[in-house]
């Protein structure tokens, strides 16, 4: 006896040919829909293979000549260690006497590009380096400014994450914040024109010039004239006051060239977190890394976000006279254009050469404010100036006011927040200096991590908040010398820390990473403009919410 479907029959049992013929109609267009998207994911997998491998094989062609330069490095490098123990370092073919890097000067290498700034030579920039490996790295820093705007700043991006990358190959990556390119005044022109119309009749002229350029953008300085308008008449009385500008303008193409590239990265890293099944891989998380790295340079490549960041900026730092913001210009400010405040000020580098006493004096009014400025960003703001580099401080002496002067941050496209858990983190490590309690903030940080491998190896979360204490300790002793920048290097200490995190496995937040990558830079210019400035003392109203910048 056969079973008739209900779908094919009436209430009576009979079988009704419109539905049998209704059922047939949807089954064939549900086939046909099947088989469409079924071709579709397969023609979207094959033109993501193609891109992938395309723009793979351009990539590994150009990084092809470091298959000679890196192991002509290594053997050269090999062979002065060689000859330095048998014939004394006099006679080895090496750049530097140094011996490397030592953990105690680590501030040095951020101290350093202050003082040198601009860096003309990559030999001049390392100490203890190789002809061969300046070459193989002066290579590589090339060719990432070459692959377009994502790779640089990844380059960049990836000098900041000391928890995952040996400390040498982030202070070369650091370069790359002095390499730039241009493009040309008729793209320029053209720009402004897309964004403001005709710009001069609306008060904006700008110099041919080019007073700066980064990865993703270049700084032409101008005049905006803003007109005098009448509201009982609705009618402009003609030109008003004239200020100087500074006109930021992306170099062309760089949204599409940086989708691209973002588009070809996530591609390798979901690939490479699927299909290869390493413990060290997982820890890297890498589709999640490309994914804030992605955030990043989206946010660099938009420059309203770059004009909220220096409005923010602003309204945090409203009641202080020591530390200042551009403004942005109101109504000229749109996604490849930025107009803002031009600052007549100069490097902070400068002032770290004059060792008169009028000069140390100088010193020591510029490092209270600086570092205060940065404890308020990170412990009371939570809004951090992430792309701090020799370019980004500036100093302005104030007009009709004697030894009065006013530290400028500029370039605000990277601003950090950091997580709850992260900012306690940072609180409890700055706490444990103070009472010689590192391993309990070590064990906390385990619990805290998103990710760890520490609890999976026998012993290993105590041997992480072991490493902790004793990092702790060493710099707990140092402070009977007295809590100053010449005694006690935190930046030095939260550096250690990243690398024992990167040791263990123990993830942090990539933003934490830039803060502390943040506040390595400012500790070692603090300590070179005085070193006899009270951190702790500095720090704690901060971290007890109640700190002024004055």
């Amino acid at each position: 006896m056969l079973a008739v479907s209900p779908v094919l029959s009436d209430t009576n049992g009979v079988p009704n040919r419109r539905r049998w013929w209704r059922f047939r109609i949807w089954a064939h267009e549900s086939t046909h829909a099947s088989n469409k998207n079924e071709k579709s994911t397969w023609m979207e997998m094959l033109g993501k293979a193609f891109f992938v491998i395309i723009r793979g094989s351009e990539i590994l062609l150009r990084l092809s000549p470091l298959l000679i330069l890196t192991p002509t490095a290594i053997m050269v490098s090999s062979f002065n260690s060689l000859f330095k123990q048998i014939w004394g370092p006099k006679n080895c073919i090496i750049l530097s006497t140094s011996g490397g890097f030592n953990t105690d000067d680590d501030d040095d290498l951020f101290v350093k590009p202050f003082r040198d700034f601009p860096v003309t030579s990559m030999s001049n920039a390392h100490h203890g380096q190789t002809w061969a490996s300046n070459l193989a790295w002066r290579y590589t820093l090339h060719t990432l400014q070459s692959l377009g705007p994502a790779f640089c700043k990844l380059g960049q991006w990836a000098a900041t994450r000391r928890d995952l990358f040996p400390m040498q190959m982030c202070n070369r990556l650091a370069e790359l914040h002095d390499m730039a390119c241009t493009h040309s005044w008729e793209y320029t022109q053209n720009a402004l024109t897309e964004a403001f119309g005709d710009y001069e009749t609306k008060g904006l002229t700008l110099s041919t010039d080019v007073i700066g350029s980064g990865s993703a953008a270049q700084v032409h300085k101008g005049t905006l004239t803003m007109s005098i308008h009448d509201n009982s008449n609705n009618q402009t009385n003609g030109p008003g006051l004239s200020k100087t500008i500074a006109i930021k303008v992306l170099h062309p193409n760089t949204r599409l060239l940086v989708e691209r590239d973002l588009a070809w990265m996530q591609h390798i890293a979901d690939f490479i977190d699927q299909c290869i099944p390493l413990e060290v891989i997982r820890m890297l998380s890498l589709p999640r890394a490309v994914s804030n790295f992605s955030d990043i340079m989206r946010r660099q490549v938009d420059l309203r976000i770059e004009g909220e960041n220096l409005r923010k900026f602003r309204s945090n730092f409203a009641c202080s006279d020591a530390i200042e913001f551009p403004q942005p210009a109101e109504g000229f400010v749109t996604e490849h254009v930025l107009v803002e405040d031009h600052v007549t000020a100069k490097p902070i580098s400068s002032y770290l050469t004059d060792d008169t006493l009028d000069g140390l004096e100088v010193r020591k009014r510029l490092a209270g404010p600086l570092l205060r400025a940065f404890l308020k960003m990170v412990f009371i703001d939570n809004f951090v100036h992430a792309d701090l580099h020799p370019g980004n401080v500036l100093v302005r002496e104030v007009p009709d006011q004697e030894e009065m002067y006013t530290i400028v941050f500029i370039d605000a496209g990277i601003a950090m927040s950091l997580n709850p858990n992260d900012q306690q983190n940072l609180l409890d490590l700055f706490k444990a200096v103070v009472l010689n309690d590192g391993y309990n903030a070590g064990a906390l940080m385990v619990e805290r991590a998103r990710y760890e491998r520490c609890s999976s190896i026998p012993g290993g979360k105590h041997a992480f908040a072991s490493g902790i204490a004793e990092i702790v300790s060493e710099f707990h002793d140092r402070s009977k010398q007295g809590l100053t920048l010449g005694a006690v290097r935190v930046g030095s200490l939260l550096g250690r820390v990243l690398d024992l995190c990167r040791r263990y496995g123990v993830e942090i937040d990539p933003s934490m990473a830039s803060v502390i990558v943040s506040m390595l830079v400012l500790e070692g210019l603090g300590r070179s403009l005085d070193p006899d400035l009270n951190l702790m003392k500095a720090a704690m109203p901060f971290i007890l919410g109640r700190g002024k910048v004055y």
